[in-house]
């Protein structure tokens, strides 16, 4: 999933086989400010877990694993659209 290049080192497993070409664009907070770019891809996804809450997926340059949590929706994580 994750791009082979744009990544920080050590970028493990990084291959690109599905085509997603998985960048890090880390995550903003509810202040503005920017963290984790290189380091961390963080995605929402659906649905939300609550009012204030919505599941996310993670990718980190230091591991191949796709990680899942929740988050307050007040953080900016990046969104993959796809067409139908």
């Amino acid at each position: 999933m994750k791009s082979v290049t744009g990544w920080l080192s050590p970028n493990t497993s990084a291959t690109n086989e599905s085509g997603f070409s998985a960048l890090p664009g880390g995550f903003r907070n509810g202040s503005g400010y920017f963290f984790w770019i290189g380091e961390y891809g963080d995605w929402w996804s659906s649905p939300e877990n609550s009012p204030t809450d919505a599941w996310y997926r993670r990718l980190s340059y230091y591991s191949g694993n796709l990680g899942s949590s929740s988050s307050s929706t007040e953080i900016g994580f990046s969104v993959r659209c796809v067409r139908d």
